[in-house]
């Protein structure tokens, strides 16, 4: 009886683990239940801002750091010219600095058309800095990006804590330590500015 009972406890179990992949109708179905299931576990506790990040998909091996409490967004592309005189400097700086920093992720934010091109421009600087596409990010503070390049840090709350061109981003330290109200009127008169044109 001991032996019935504990063959059918043992069927229960493998017939549950096994249920999502024998109700797809085909391997790769199944295998994609299999990928979602994983991707929820991962989720929890996730701050707005990783959540987001998560959700668009990186193009490069390295994510952010999910318990971030700042997260710096380089925008960025292969085909800018000043985007690349400054890549060096970024890199530079987030090698030395911020992977050491467990309260700060950069990321850069590719505005190349496609996965592939954006994961070229990063791999060519050596760097495993964590990457996303910039069309596919979806954030409720994010500024709109006048230009390229540019930077905006949001908190782990989602909050707009800086924005700026250029090599002010060297001076993430500093711009980290803002209050987010200043920031957010930053960026509407960027924003004004923009649509004016």
């Amino acid at each position: 009886m001991k032996q019935l009972i504990l063959s059918l406890a043992l069927l229960f179990a493998v017939g549950c683990w096994c249920a999502p992949q024998v109700m797809a109708k085909d391997e790769d179905a199944a295998s994609s239940v299999v990928k979602k299931n994983k991707k929820k576990a991962k989720r929890v506790g996730l701050s707005p801002v990783a959540q987001a990040l998560e959700d668009a998909g990186y193009f490069t091996e390295t994510e952010a750091r999910p318990k971030a409490k700042f997260y710096i967004f380089i925008c960025s592309a292969s085909w800018c010219g000043p985007c690349r005189a400054l890549m060096p400097q970024v890199v530079e700086e987030y090698e030395k600095k911020m992977k050491k920093n467990k309260n700060v992720s950069m990321v850069l934010l590719g505005c190349d058309s496609d996965d592939e091109s954006a994961r070229k421009y990063i791999e060519h600087y050596e760097t495993d800095m964590p990457g996303v596409l910039n069309k596919k990010v979806q954030l409720e503070n994010r500024p709109e990006i006048p230009g390229i390049p540019w930077y905006f840090i949001l908190n782990a709350k989602g909050e707009l804590v800086s924005v700026g061109a250029g090599s002010k981003i060297l001076n993430w330290e500093e711009e980290i330590n803002k209050k987010p109200e200043k920031a957010n009127k930053k960026a509407e008169r960027a924003n004004k500015r923009k649509s004016r044109r």
